[in-house]
């Protein structure tokens, strides 16, 4: 497949002003993947790149005790094993997990390399959104570390909180999704729930943690005083 055929499909792409030289073009494989299917798993060799078209993954870090520790999540127009690829490892660092139905155009990953070499607007691109990611994370990087477990899920529950609109807002994640998002285990999120729910900074709604307005505030307030309190919960 051509790229100005993958243009005629998503449009998008032709916004991007990418160029892709005619010795490297009519490479690319556009595959349908399912939801919650692997896009590629950490530790696997890197042979090729994706470009995101329509769809979402999440990235996620497995470890060998079998926990896992959600990143991020990616939507159109991103990419997969471009931080593998421009690492110069060759060694994937993560694990893609498909959301919804994604459509995603690969290249071998030499051609991609290639590709970037000779386009600097794609090359920007590709840059800009790995600096974004970067930035987040050097901004929250020791978050987890050296605050206390009730501010960390406390300021994820406000954050979700915020996504959300109505009067009463029902927090829909599960508790092994938290678990994976916030790096705090099942039976500690369990625990400062319950603590939450007694200091009524939450409500239960059919088993999902909920918020009215007066929570949330109350919430704030809370955030403010676990701000001030170490790991450990000691001022």
């Amino acid at each position: 497949m051509t790229f100005s055929e993958l243009c005629a499909v998503y449009p998008g792409l032709a916004h991007k002003g990418w160029q892709i030289p005619a010795r490297l073009d009519g490479q690319f494989a556009l595959r349908i993947v399912e939801p919650h299917s692997l896009i590629h798993q950490k530790d696997s060799p890197l042979r090729e790149v994706g470009i995101l078209l329509k769809g979402s993954f999440r990235v996620v870090n497995e470890f060998e005790n079998g926990n896992l520790f959600m990143i991020e999540t990616n939507d159109p127009i991103s990419f997969t094993g471009e931080v593998a690829l421009l690492s110069g490892y060759g060694i994937t660092s993560v694990t893609l997990e498909t959301l919804t139905v994604c459509e995603i155009a690969f290249l071998p990953a030499a051609v991609f390399d290639a590709w970037l070499n000779s386009d600097i607007h794609l090359l920007r691109y590709v840059s800009e959104l790995i600096a974004t990611k970067l930035y987040s994370t050097s901004y929250h990087r020791g978050e987890r570390m050296f605050y206390s477990t009730k501010y960390v899920l406390l300021k994820y529950l406000l954050e979700e909180y915020d996504k959300t609109t109505g009067s009463l807002v029902v927090i829909r994640k599960t508790r092994q999704q938290m678990c994976e998002e916030i790096g705090l285990s099942v039976n500690s999120i369990n625990r400062l729930l319950t603590s939450f729910r007694r200091e009524n900074l939450i409500a239960m709604n059919h088993g999902k943690i909920a918020m009215g307005p007066e929570q949330y505030e109350a919430a704030m307030d809370a955030l403010k005083v676990y701000l001030l309190e170490s790991r450990n919960g000691q001022k």
